[in-house]
């Protein structure tokens, strides 16, 4: 009788524990910038807590630098399933959102501030992702990110209004309205992987590029285009996403504590980016780098109508509106 209760308790053990083992969920995040960056903070930060809360149920591993592709490759990975969660600039995602290309329009934001208010109006955040599952992409949005504010950089020399982009090659992200934006300023518009811009700046086949002061350090862009000019036309509206499936795949107390934590990480990676881009300049200039602040006026005054043609294009005036009215 002791004999049949021990075997038994050793096979309900084991069962429980094949359970417990069935139900760890993988996680593979990517994103495109190095280790310590906005992006990997984020990250860092989602992985940590959905280990801790879920009691190692989960088991996330983070593929930085562009390891498992550059964004867009990482939005069509994400969509076959191949990687779970990754973060996307806008402009990229709007390879498979359209719409998200309104926010490649320039001098949307005008500063954090108003970047945050929008990005935590429920009404902006219904509206995104009503578009978003509109497409039937099989990816969710868990949370914003940003990625600074971005800055023209140059190996030929400062940019102090429009007039000094006219013939100058110029990478910008991967769409239509990017070309646009950078043709309305006089440059002539060049869409390249973010991986490939470094030695494109060396080799002479860029004349510049534009990011945000974080990035351009951290990917030691200065090294290759010295003079970088605070134009700080566009603020990053990035996002982070999910599989639908994968979710849709776990327990509904692991969903929970991926939807709580990545609303956690989201806003604690927005921070750190705030932090990353205040001490950028300061170490930038110890750098070698030259940092010169242009006439901004010019530039709003030729994107202005940009905006309101972009959003009409792209059926997103709501959109705009909400943007706009957080501006005030």
């Amino acid at each position: 009788m002791k004999r049949t209760a021990a075997l038994l308790a050793c096979t309900l053990f084991v069962l429980a524990s094949g359970s417990a083992w069935a139900q760890q969920i993988t996680l593979r995040m990517g994103h495109d910038q190095p280790v310590g960056s906005m992006y990997d903070e984020g990250h860092g930060m989602f992985k940590k807590l959905v280990e801790e809360r879920s009691n190692g149920r989960i088991k996330a591993s983070v593929f930085p630098a562009a390891q498992l592709g550059s964004e867009v490759a990482m939005v069509e990975g994400l969509r076959l399933g191949s990687i779970d969660v990754i973060c996307a600039n806008a402009p990229n995602a709007a390879a498979f959102v359209p719409e998200l290309g309104l926010f490649s329009v320039a001098y949307l934001f005008k500063d954090i501030p108003h970047f945050e208010r929008v990005v935590n109006d429920p009404q902006f955040i219904k509206r995104v992702d009503e578009i978003i599952t509109s497409k039937n992409l099989g990816i969710k949005r868990l949370g914003f990110y940003a990625a600074g504010v971005r800055n023209i950089y140059s190996r030929k020399g400062s940019v102090a209004s429009p007039d000094d982009l006219k013939g100058v090659k110029i990478r910008v992200q991967n769409n239509p309205i990017e070309v646009k934006v950078w043709k309305t300023f006089g440059a002539i518009p060049t869409p390249m992987n973010f991986g490939e811009v470094y030695q494109a700046l060396q080799s002479g086949v860029l004349d510049a590029a534009e990011n945000g002061l974080a990035v351009i350090e951290s990917n030691k862009h200065y090294e290759a285009a010295k003079y970088i000019s605070q134009t700080e036309h566009q603020r990053n509206l990035s996002a982070l996403y999910i599989n639908e499936k994968k979710l849709a795949s776990m327990p509904a107390d692991l969903q929970k504590i991926v939807l709580d934590a990545a609303l956690e990480a989201a806003a604690y990676e927005r921070k750190k980016d705030a932090e990353l881009v205040a001490a950028a300049a300061d170490r930038l200039k110890s750098k070698g780098a030259t940092l010169t602040t242009p006439d901004k006026a010019k530039f709003i005054a030729l994107i202005a109508p940009i905006q309101d043609e972009v959003a009409s294009e792209l059926k997103t005036t709501d959109l705009l509106q909400i943007v706009r009215s957080h501006g005030k």
